[in-house]
């Protein structure tokens, strides 16, 4: 249960990052900064501000869960005691609260499982087949293991995955209660989604070293056009994205900090998205669906201030079909592909774990040194 109301605060908060509003703070320049969890006391009902908490605060917690537990403990601690003193008075907020606090019980489970190894939960499993507890852990384990690695290292994933299911396998005939039946096909439908993430990665791989597609832009926004001679000779970062995609809107400190670090050694970076038929609303400061069909024109305004108010110099591209997204494979945002001087697809990752990001990093940073070099 605990999973599945995990899931739905993901969704929620992906939504929701474009709902909430961005508190102001009128203050003394000299004055310090108040803390997130300052603006977050002062004002609960600011969807916002609880968005970008538990965004910064997940960035935190998921990669230490499995190498750092007690670090990550510290932090679960620290979530409980800021978001066990909010009391919202908007339906809104209390509930994105509820969804939040939900998620640190889905995480608590995360970590107490990340203290058991795979071989403890096979000795409990080869000595008692029935346990149904045991089985569901040792899935969520294999999973907790395998998940990870399926956008980085296909190979190994593929490996570790058919090792647990020929284990589960093996114990189909000796496992009697229909719990532990249960708990057996239970397996089934994540194990799917993981060979499917395996192979699209797989998939993926197979692009690299490729020639860079050519730019089938409609529309360039937040800068001058680009033209595939512009970007001979550059390291070029293409990030599919779009303005309603939590996940998108959490890469951008990376992208902050590459744009300001790499820009002036010959990085490009183009963010590539659709037209969404979003509106900049001035009141909330957010961008939001129109309920009416607005013009190209419209739209790129909203781009614009959008790319003002998240502080963000690179360009974005607004594609005229879906041919680019198709060339590279894209099946779900955010979508990154790093391309070096020489036009040939160096690297891609999907997602907005700290791994991608820092994937994403060391191979812009050896696109560049090699760049230099030639």
């Amino acid at each position: 249960m605990k999973r599945l109301l995990a899931k739905a605060f993901v969704v929620a908060m992906t939504s929701t990052i474009l709902v909430g509003n961005a508190t102001v703070f009128a203050q003394d320049p000299a004055a310090e900064a108040p803390t997130i969890e300052e603006r977050l006391a002062a004002n609960p009902n600011d969807t916002g501000v609880l968005n970008e908490y538990m965004m910064g605060q997940l960035q935190r917690l998921i990669p230490r869960i499995n190498t750092a537990p007690d670090e990550a403990q510290a932090v679960l601690d620290s979530m409980k005691t800021t978001l066990g003193d909010l009391e919202p008075t908007t339906d809104e907020a209390k509930k994105l609260l509820g969804r939040a606090r939900d998620a640190i019980g889905f995480y608590e489970d995360q970590l107490e499982l990340a203290r058991v190894s795979l071989d403890e939960l096979k000795e409990k499993l080869t000595e008692n087949p029935d346990d149904a507890a045991v089985l569901s852990q040792f899935v969520q384990k294999t999973i907790q293991l395998v998940g990870p690695l399926t956008s980085s290292q296909p190979d190994q994933a593929e490996e570790m995955l058919a090792a647990a299911d020929e284990f589960l396998e093996g114990l189909k005939d000796k496992v009697e209660s229909e719990a532990g039946k249960q708990a057996l096909i239970a397996k089934d439908r994540p194990f799917t989604q993981l060979r499917n993430a395996i192979e699209r990665t797989k998939r993926l791989d197979a692009i690299v070293g490729s020639d860079a597609a050519r730019l089938n832009i409609k529309d360039w926004v937040n800068g001058p056009p680009l033209t595939d001679e512009d970007l001979q000779g550059k390291v070029v970062l293409l990030d599919f994205w779009a303005v309603w995609c939590g996940p998108c809107i959490a890469t951008f400190p990376h992208l902050r900090q590459w744009q300001e670090q790499y820009a002036d050694k010959g990085l490009v970076i183009i963010g590539v998205t659709n037209y969404y038929n979003f509106v900049w609303d001035e009141d909330a400061q957010r961008a939001t669906r129109a309920t009416e069909k607005v013009t190209p024109e419209q739209e790129q305004e909203m781009l614009v201030k959008f790319a003002e108010h998240h502080e963000l110099e690179h360009r974005f591209a607004i594609t005229e079909d879906g041919s680019l997204a198709e060339f590279y494979g894209v099946s779900g945002i955010p979508h990154a592909v790093v391309i070096d001087r020489q036009g040939k697809v160096r690297l891609m990752r999907v997602g907005s774990g700290q791994q991608a990001a820092n994937d994403l990093e060391q191979a812009i940073k050896a696109a560049i040194a090699e760049s230099e070099e030639v």
